[in-house]
């Protein structure tokens, strides 16, 4: 929650907290450079891990005041896979990205990614530099996206279409990427499921709605549960009901995958404890939107 949100929530009765110190800094992430399959020094992966989470950790990316129990938790794991040159890598990243649960201990997964094509240069025990407007590296224009990505997210989670501007930052980031970067995962015509599906889908106009549902879901949904939850669950069919929506209109969009990968596990726990019709409900979105996990989801019809 940022500071207008908290006040909107103080002023309703929504929520309460004690003193706490007041941080700039807005994420909290796990960073991991898993080199296994490299035989070559590990030092430079040592440094490389450390000069990553230092650079999204301690960077301010918004205007707002987070503090310390607000900031966004997120694992970020760069599975390196070769590196043709001491200063070229050629990595996958696993990124997933959380939200706390008002009035619980639980956290609830905003965003599970996967992208195959984080590649980058670093040159061992050069700091990794923020310019804003500029591209002067492909790893910063990486971090500097994702930063954007996990904060559009998070705000969308909390107030309708709270994220858009930290989804115009990562166009513009995408933007300078594709007429500078040599590194692929930037451009439309690569692929349907990069770096600039990802950004086009949470800007375009058209898919508006998953924003909602991201509201209706997290806030208006999970936010509810633990003190009315069938209210909660009625909130998150009818986010369901969005997605299924955009599934509609489009079978392949990248930001309907992202939602079911990161809430397919979740889902089951959310209904189990429905009523029969709402169960049925469930299932019949579920095989419309991911018939191919349908056997996961038909775990809501088992005893808890």
């Amino acid at each position: 929650m940022k500071q207008s949100l908290i006040l909107s929530l103080l002023l309703t009765g929504m929520l309460t907290f004690g003193p706490a110190r007041l941080a700039a800094q807005e994420l909290l992430v796990n960073v991991t450079v898993d080199a296994s399959r490299i035989v070559s020094d590990k030092s430079v992966f040592d440094d490389l891990q450390q000069a990553i989470s230092r650079y999204l950790n301690f960077q301010q990316w918004s205007t707002d005041k987070f503090e310390g129990s607000e900031r966004i938790r997120a694992n970020m794991t760069i599975i390196v896979q070769s590196r043709p040159a001491p200063d070229q890598f050629v990595c996958q990243l696993n990124l997933q990205v959380y939200r706390p649960v008002y009035n619980t201990t639980y956290e609830t997964m905003l965003f599970n990614h996967s992208d195959k094509k984080f590649n980058f240069t670093y040159v061992q025990f050069q700091p990794l530099q923020f310019v804003e407007n500029t591209f002067t590296d492909n790893l910063t224009s990486l971090l500097n996206y994702y930063a954007y990505i996990m904060l559009a997210l998070d705000y969308d989670s909390f107030s309708p279409s709270g994220g858009a501007p930290y989804v115009r930052k990562a166009q513009e980031i995408l933007n300078l990427a594709v007429s500078s970067a040599l590194e692929s995962g930037w451009r439309a015509n690569e692929d349907n499921q990069n770096r600039y599906w990802l950004v086009e889908n949470m800007q375009n106009s058209r898919y508006r709605s998953f924003h909602e549902a991201m509201y209706k879901y997290h806030r208006q949904g999970l936010d509810m549960m633990e003190s009315t939850p069938a209210q909660g669950r009625r909130a998150i069919t009818a986010a369901l009901k969005d997605i299924e929506r955009l599934h509609q209109q489009d079978p392949i969009l990248m930001i309907t995958r992202a939602f079911l990968n990161a809430k397919e596990d979740e889902l089951v726990k959310v209904y189990q404890a429905a009523f029969i019709n709402d169960k049925k409900e469930f299932l019949q979105i579920m095989q419309e939107i991911d018939p191919a996990n349908i056997g996961t989801y038909e775990k809501v019809n088992e005893s808890n």
